[in-house]
């Protein structure tokens, strides 16, 4: 939707109240008309019109952290201008002097539904009314929640002025029993859209308390939008003074989560009903599957836990990323979070669940294993001594090794270089066996092959240093040790 220069637009979001009297829009028509602009314009890039549709930024996250490693991210999820799955239940006083308001929102609760529905697509809707004592009906549900707007407007159609008698009437009554009558989907966000002139009998018909009443929709996890109507009759329906001691409507709205937004004269009722269905708060919180997804070696976290904003507004929470110590290294996790909206997920409108995607890479920190070790001459036999001991060198004399790399993730190369130039071999397998000779002041060489098993004869100026590096780059040498010749 986008936010116009209109007293009555403003008031709906919050930037400023109408004044006095005058609610700003006096036709539904006109408000219905900027709503339809506002989804369209929506569709238009770059219009820099303020964006209501649910989305989660962002959408995907990659990032690149060692075990124990953690990262954070900013997130935001804008709510849709209407709440996820709505089930709004229109409850009207239609005692006798509500004629005009009733015949407002008989005129445009078609309109009313199907912009409520061009947001939400699932949300159903339902009809009910409440008199007073001694009338007929006290309370009646006239269509219980249907997704057809047509058979909900032909029961709202029914609604005719008649009864009260008295200035309070039964609205206690008809909020706690409609709590239960509405048919309500055990899933959804449950909304009464109640509207009247007077305030109620407390206790009510059927014994019915501002406290009992309260208790009823809370139970049912109910919000009211209470829409106060001035008619020059009822002592309205949000007067202090009433036999609850409170301000009933206030206080209902405000223990159910909802709010009251004034309608002023009949015609702006309906009006008024649109600004309370995109306005009402929802409760936003984030929801992640890495902790099952991923064995635990990824987990995410948020703050804050939950939070409230005005439908249509943005939420903005602090996710931590974290890697556990003992998460593969060189492996690639991919899980996802989402949004609850209402402690429902939130979805796009087909349906689907709006996902943020991670991609986490975990990065190798464990250095590769280099070995040179001793091995038998071309024939396979002859293994030299070497080490401390009487009789040993504390080297090779024969200078025959097998090369050994290995790695937690993989090897990338194994060669032989020398100490004593920026000579390096060609890459060895691991397990190859080679001859080395030490041999100072001559060029290097690597022939290839050796004599039987042994696959290469290097040739080197000083020390053998095995380097054994591995896909991450890291790299661990050892020195492959024969003694120089004789002088």
């Amino acid at each position: 939707m986008i936010l116009c220069n209109n007293p009555w637009i403003a008031h709906i979001s919050g930037h400023t109240k109408p004044n006095g009297g005058d609610m700003g829009l006096k036709s539904f028509k006109r408000l219905w008309q900027l709503f339809v602009v506002g989804l369209v314009a929506l569709m238009m890039a770059g219009t820099g019109a303020t964006v209501y549709a649910q989305a989660l930024d962002p959408a995907s996250v990659e990032a690149t952290l060692p075990p124990g490693g953690s990262t954070v991210v900013i997130k935001t999820v804008t709510t849709p201008v209407i709440p996820p799955r709505p089930d709004i239940c229109f409850l009207a006083d239609t005692t006798a002097s509500m004629g005009a308001a009733l015949a407002n929102v008989q005129a445009n609760a078609t309109s009313i539904m199907n912009m409520v529905a061009a947001v939400q697509p699932d949300a159903q809707f339902c009809a009910a009314q409440y008199r007073d004592t001694g009338d007929s009906p006290d309370f009646q549900v006239d269509q219980t929640i249907t997704a057809t707007i047509a058979a909900v407007q032909a029961a709202i159609n029914t609604w005719t002025p008649g009864g009260g008698g008295d200035t309070p009437e039964g609205q206690l009554h008809a909020l706690t029993l409609l709590a239960t009558a509405a048919g309500f989907r055990s899933d959804s966000t449950r909304i009464i859209v109640w509207f009247g002139d007077a305030s109620g009998h407390d206790p009510s018909i059927g014994g019915e308390t501002l406290a009992s009443t309260i208790a009823a929709l809370t139970t049912a996890g109910i919000r009211v939008i209470a829409v106060p109507v001035t008619t020059g009759s009822g002592d309205g329906l949000d007067n202090p003074a009433s036999e609850s001691g409170v301000a009933q409507a206030s206080a209902i709205a405000g223990a159910t989560g909802g709010l009251v937004i004034p309608a002023g004269s009949p015609e702006d009722v309906s009006a008024a009903i649109l600004a309370g269905l995109t306005n009402l708060p929802v409760d936003v919180s984030m929801a992640s599957g890495c902790d099952v997804a991923t064995g635990g070696d990824i987990t995410v976290s948020f703050a804050p836990p939950i939070q409230t904003v005005t439908s249509g507004d943005v939420a903005v929470f602090t996710e931590t990323i974290n890697v556990s110590a003992g998460a593969v290294q060189g492996s690639t996790y991919v899980c996802d979070d989402n949004a609850l909206l209402n402690g429902m997920v939130m979805t796009d409108a087909s349906g689907n669940t709006i996902l943020e995607v991670k991609t986490i890479h975990v990065t190798d920190i464990t250095p590769p294993v280099a070995q040179c070790v001793q091995t038998t001459n071309p024939s396979g036999g002859n293994v030299p001594p070497a080490g401390t001991g009487t009789g040993n060198s504390g080297q090779n004399p024969d200078g025959f090794y097998q090369l050994l790399g290995s790695d937690n993730v993989a090897v990338a190369s194994i060669v032989v270089c020398d100490s004593g130039s920026s000579f390096c071999s060609d890459p060895f397998a691991d397990g190859d066996q080679v001859k080395i000779t030490q041999a100072p002041g001559a060029t290097p060489s690597d022939s290839r092959p050796g004599p039987g098993v042994i696959v290469s004869h290097l040739k080197l100026n000083g020390d053998a240093i095995l380097r054994v590096t591995d896909t991450s780059s890291l790299v661990t040498e050892v020195s492959c040790l024969v003694p120089p010749p004789p002088k």
